[in-house]
């Protein structure tokens, strides 16, 4: 990436989970972070409602996942991922894990947000650099697709709309993140791991 960013990889579409946050950060722990589902009704579902997270490897995708539940339970099929948009719950333990930590982050300039600085490339789109604000971890709206801190001990990146974010965080933040009731997460393995395509997209 230039413009004094950080570098991340111009990798295809079949990902390294690794390859989503700066090669900076990649000496940290690693999770993914599992973002919810909505329902017709608009409530919040998360992914362990129907799939034990905890019994599967950082590669997984919501379709595969699900794709024999759903003759049992139809309401699968009705479920919509939030796109990156998570609920309060969800904003809030994010929030709660990055207290004063300053970012900055990168937002895909398809959502049509005027950029303030030049775009950036990444993964073949442009995206808009910015330092990340506490309205940008709000319920409803969307979750930059990628961010980190200049002292190397956070970072995340993710999909266009996600579904899930893939973070690396010195361990105290990552035991944090790994044990808060209010997130489904699982570790992710550097050596194993890729970041499907996301279910909101």
């Amino acid at each position: 990436m230039a413009g004094g960013t950080v570098e991340l990889d111009e990798s295809g579409w079949h990902t390294p989970a690794r390859d989503f946050v700066p090669a900076t950060h990649r000496d940290l722990p690693m999770l993914r972070v599992y973002l919810p589902f909505i329902d017709r009704d608009g409530n919040t579902v998360r992914w362990s409602r129907y799939v034990d997270v905890e019994e599967h490897s950082a590669s997984l995708n919501w379709f595969e996942a699900t794709r024999d539940l759903s003759q049992e339970q139809p309401a699968i099929r009705d479920l919509a991922s939030c796109m990156g948009q998570p609920d309060e719950t969800t904003a809030e333990a994010l929030r709660d894990a990055i207290g004063d930590l300053p970012l900055r982050c990168l937002r895909w300039v398809g959502y049509g947000e005027v950029p303030t600085d030049p775009s950036v490339r990444v993964f073949g789109e442009d995206y808009s650099p910015a330092d990340l604000v506490p309205a940008d971890l709000e319920a409803g709206r969307r979750i930059p697709e990628f961010a980190w801190d200049a002292e190397k001990r956070l970072a995340w990146g993710g999909r266009l709309y996600p579904d899930s974010l893939i973070v690396a965080a010195e361990l105290s933040i990552f035991r944090q993140l790994r044990n808060d009731p209010r997130l489904d997460s699982v570790s992710v393995r550097v050596d194993r791991d890729i970041l499907p395509g996301s279910a909101g997209d």
